[in-house]
């Protein structure tokens, strides 16, 4: 089978393997024509049919099944029989033998020719029995497997053996009966109650047998009423998967089991012959250059095969260098991968799509946060994002411890203020006080007389020089000369002038003779005495604690201190509001949101780890793997980071950063949490015996002031509930942590939760380096089967172990040819590439392992 048939590997398909035609020898209840039938099949949907027939086959039935395969539907012929064994009611064993579609009609004949059966006592041939013997007819099992392997006959490995299940076979407890179970390769049922059906299916399971369910038809009504899905190539190989497989490859529910939701469909490559990869030295022709192909994936589980070289690893760079818009293919830019590679189905898949390149197994392994990071997504996926918002809201939450130490800072500094204030109102008190003393008012009263009349008598000398200078200026003093008198005015203003300029004169003649000597003395008298009062003045008011600087403020004191005093009563409130806020915190709703979280996350992991437990407990070699969620502890580092950054710059930390944070550290945080101020100072100061120390000073002046410790103990709580930052999904293998297991123990278990986790489409490429081959074979094959079911799984590998016993429903398969990538893709159940699967890693092995399982070897024909 190759691409062209658009093939996405084994895929589920509605198959009837028990339903008799029109043509059967017994309780036959047909009212239709043979063309009826046939559309009848058609009608109902029926991929595979088994044409079902007592002890031999009508000639028409061999027509019958060329007609039903032009129509499209595969034949298989379904011989019934009755065995010699009886049950605890006498009823005889209904038994099946299914053959090959490959068995031609004469093989079928040959057989009827040489099987035996008992009619009453006397021996025939099937081939032999008549209309009245089909009802008495018994063959012996023994005779019967004996025929089926004779050599001549052909048959071997060409048919498979099944019986009618009633009850679960519990009446039935000979040693023949379980000899034929041992033998049969699955149980046929055709109950129309899907309690005993489901029932019936778990019971076999645990004999790791199929159960088929069949319309057992003998009428047209019955078809296409009860049937099987079975997932495999319409072909007699595909149908044996089911003996390997029995729980995976079956399904007896109505509906056609559901693909995964997410999942890739098709890549289309198509690579000009130009396509080059560029290195350091020059530019290589790119292994898919000319690659113009269309290749289809299983919805389930695809792996990629081929040697070295073949590409399979490049194939699963571009398709996630496509998906997540970045390429992962060196030396080829994304540009050019977009161009040459289309992806169906045509959605935004690039969140959904995980790919993991050979050595990120490994780095899961070493990297705790990553690996964390990986397993959170995965929880949160199945809780459709209800933990991420959780996570979201403590998040935000625990940043009112931030707003807290803002709070204490806040106060701090209000307090601060407060006592600059209250420094300030005292100043302006003592300037009111001081200014309200008698012995100052008398100095003052005398003081302002003495300053009145000073300014009184300087006023009057200043007046009436200037007068005079004036009055000199108006007449023209400094010219002695009368104008010409014209008139009578002229002679008046001569007249004036003159006796101006002589009484002019004679002030200057009484101010040479000291005339005004007693006013100036006067003027210096009083400013003396004015000096001296107010030099007692400055004396009294230093005695009562005002500074010269203040005396400048005497007149504005009274506003001064008013206003300092509403400045205090608004500090005061504020600082109670501070406090408050302060003293009201609670983070009791955050605390049940981080247990509701850890709750929710356990609630997921406690599934999981079951899950896990259930795998090992099948495989008693391999010990259980589990994952438990926790919170980082050890956090000293960030929350000192933090602390570092808060404390006053005044500080000068950093001289003695080391030896503060070895004395801090050695209080667990935790206990600081529920610590007062004084008892923290207590603990500290007993744990440092030199107190000479020059840390010592630093560290006891920065813890001496309640706010660094407040801000301390407020980032410790911060940090101890930070779940996004310091949340750990730990794994453990055997109850031991990943880093005290092997390496190839540590992949294993990276790998086993990476798969179990989520339901997106999941691209490894090489899964099985440095794997444990043990687990690979014991573990992870157990556990792709079951994930497959549910996500999309798509391996670049060369180990059998995953492409066999974990039963790959498509196997594309990768060759380099002359320089040119072939691609060839093909199932388990494609014999045709038997080899191709022995070559790989373990081929030969996996194989028998595979056909051993149930107790199944393949017949060497």
């Amino acid at each position: 089978m190759g691409n062209k048939d658009h093939s996405k590997g084994s895929s589920w398909h509605k198959w009837d393997l028990h339903a008799h035609t029109p043509y059967t020898h017994l309780n036959k209840a047909y009212q239709c024509s043979e063309e009826k039938f046939i559309q009848k099949l058609c009608d109902s949907k029926i991929d595979c049919i088994g044409l079902t027939n007592y002890f031999k086959f009508n000639e028409k039935e061999f027509e019958l099944k060329e007609k039903i395969e032009k129509r499209g539907i595969k034949v298989f012929y379904n011989l019934e029989v009755r065995l010699d064994y009886q049950n605890k009611e006498d009823q005889c064993l209904d038994f099946h033998i299914i053959f090959s579609d490959k068995v031609t009609q004469q093989e079928i004949d040959n057989f009827l020719r040489n099987a035996d059966a008992n009619v009453g006592g006397t021996e025939k041939k099937l081939a032999d029995l008549e209309k009245d013997d089909f009802d008495k007819a018994v063959v012996n099992f023994d005779q019967l497997l004996e025929c089926l392997e004779k050599e001549s006959l052909k048959l071997r490995g060409k048919y498979l053996l099944g019986f009618l299940s009633r009850g679960h076979g519990s009446s039935r407890s000979s040693s023949n009966y379980e000899k034929i179970v041992k033998k049969v390769h699955f149980l046929i049922h055709s109950s129309d109650k899907q309690e005993n059906l489901k029932k019936d299916r778990e019971y076999w399971l645990e004999y790791n047998k199929p159960l088929i369910q069949s319309s057992d038809a003998h009428e047209e009504e019955k078809i296409g009423k009860k049937y099987t899905w079975i997932k495999a190539e319409k072909t007699f190989e595909g149908l044996k998967q089911i003996i390997y497989e029995p729980e995976t490859r079956v399904s007896i529910g109505e509906e056609k089991p559901q693909d995964p939701l997410y999942k890739i469909d098709s890549v289309g490559l198509n690579f000009d012959e130009e396509v080059k990869t560029t290195n350091e030295q020059d530019d290589t022709p790119f292994c898919y250059a000319g690659f113009n192909e269309t290749l289809f994936f299983s919805p389930n589980f695809t792996c990629v095969i081929g040697g070295r070289g073949s590409g399979k690893s490049t194939l699963l760079q571009l398709i996630a260098s496509a998906i997540k818009n970045k390429s992962f293919v060196k030396g080829l830019k994304h540009e050019t991968i977009q161009k040459y590679i289309e992806i169906q189905p045509d959605i935004d898949i690039m969140d959904s799509v995980e790919y993991l390149a050979q050595n990120e197994v490994e780095e899961f392994a070493t990297n705790v946060s990553k690996f964390t990071e990986a397993i959170f997504n995965r929880i949160d996926s199945k809780s459709s994002g209800k933990l991420k918002e959780l996570e979201k809201q403590i998040k935000e939450s625990i940043e009112k411890f931030d707003e807290q130490i803002r709070y204490w800072q806040e106060k701090n500094k209000l307090e601060e203020q407060l006592k600059e204030s209250e420094k300030i109102r005292k100043k302006y008190q003592s300037i009111v006080d001081a200014f309200t003393d008698k012995d100052y008012l008398d100095k003052k009263a005398k003081l302002q007389a003495k300053y009145q009349s000073l300014i009184d008598l300087k006023q009057s000398k200043e007046g009436f020089w200037t007068f005079i200078k004036e009055l000199k200026r108006v007449v023209n003093f400094d010219s002695k000369e009368n104008m010409e008198e014209k008139n009578n005015y002229d002679k008046v203003y001569n007249q004036l002038k003159q006796d101006i300029c002589k009484k002019i004169e004679e002030i200057d003649t009484n101010r040479e003779n000291g005339c005004f000597n007693s006013e100036d003395e006067k003027i210096r008298t009083l400013g003396a005495e004015r000096e001296a009062l107010s030099q007692e003045i400055r004396e009294f008011l230093k005695e009562k604690g005002v500074s010269n600087e203040s005396i400048g403020d005497i007149r504005n004191a009274n506003d001064h201190l008013a206003k300092i005093k509403m400045d205090i009563n608004d500090l005061k409130h504020e600082i109670k509001e501070n406090a408050n806020k302060i003293e009201n915190f609670s983070y009791e709703d955050m605390d049940k949101n981080i247990e509701e979280f850890k709750d929710q996350i356990n609630e997921k992991l406690s599934k999981i780890n079951s899950a896990f437990e259930e795998i090992s407990k099948n495989h008693k070699e391999v010990k259980p793997i589990t994952i438990e969620y926790r919170l980082n502890e050890y956090i000293f580092e960030e929350v000192f980071e933090d602390f570092d950054k808060l404390v006053d710059k005044g500080f000068n930390t950093q001289r003695h950063q080391s030896k503060i944070k070895e004395y801090l550290k050695e209080i667990e945080l935790k206990n600081v949490t529920g610590m007062q101020h004084a008892e923290f100072i207590e603990k500290l100061d007993s744990r440092i015996e030199n107190k000479k120390a020059a840390f010592y000073e630093t560290m006891k002046d920065i813890f001496d002031r309640e706010i660094h410790f407040q801000i301390y103990r407020l980032l410790i709580l911060k940090h101890l509930r930070s779940v996004e930052k310091y949340k750990i999904f730990e794994v453990r293998y055997d109850k031991r942590v990943l880093n005290k297991t092997s390496f190839g123990q540590k992949c294993t278990a990276v790998l086993v939760v990476l798969l179990s986790l989520g339901n997106n489409p999941i691209i490894i490429d090489e899964p099985e380096a440095h794997l444990d081959s043990t687990l690979i074979a014991n573990y992870l094959v157990t556990l792709i089967k079951k994930q497959k079911q549910k996500r999309q799984i798509i391996f670049a590998t060369h180990n059998a172990n995953f492409v066999l016993n974990a039963d790959a429903e498509l196997i594309i398969q990768l060759k380099n040819e002359n320089n040119k990538i072939v691609a060839q893709s093909f199932m388990i159940e494609s014999d045709a590439y038997r080899d191709d699967l022995l070559k790989l890693e373990g081929g030969e092995e996996a194989f028998k392992n595979r056909e051993r399982k149930y107790g199944i070897t393949k017949d060497k024909n």
